[in-house]
């Protein structure tokens, strides 16, 4: 517990930080259309509506904030040893 107030700022500004890096990240890589292979050499193409989208860039950015956290968190124990 004393780890947590000790590093209360710095794990605060993690979070933040990874949830902003988690938007640029997810806004560049993740495409708003997604392929679905029938398995017989044919493609569909489905476009995911707007709210679908958002859902999906925000379940990525807070992944990606959880582990900012947790590295943060981590580093100044396995710095010490």
């Amino acid at each position: 517990m004393n780890l947590f107030r000790k590093n209360e700022k710095t794990l605060v500004k993690s979070l933040i930080y990874g949830l902003i890096g988690g938007f640029y990240f997810s806004i560049l890589f993740i495409s708003r259309t997604e392929e679905i292979d029938s398995g017989e050499g044919w493609r569909t193409f489905n476009e995911l509506s707007i709210f679908e989208y958002i859902l999906k860039v925000l379940q990525v950015s807070i992944i990606i904030s959880i582990g900012t956290f947790i590295v943060v968190l981590l580093y100044p124990y396995f710095k010490k040893k």
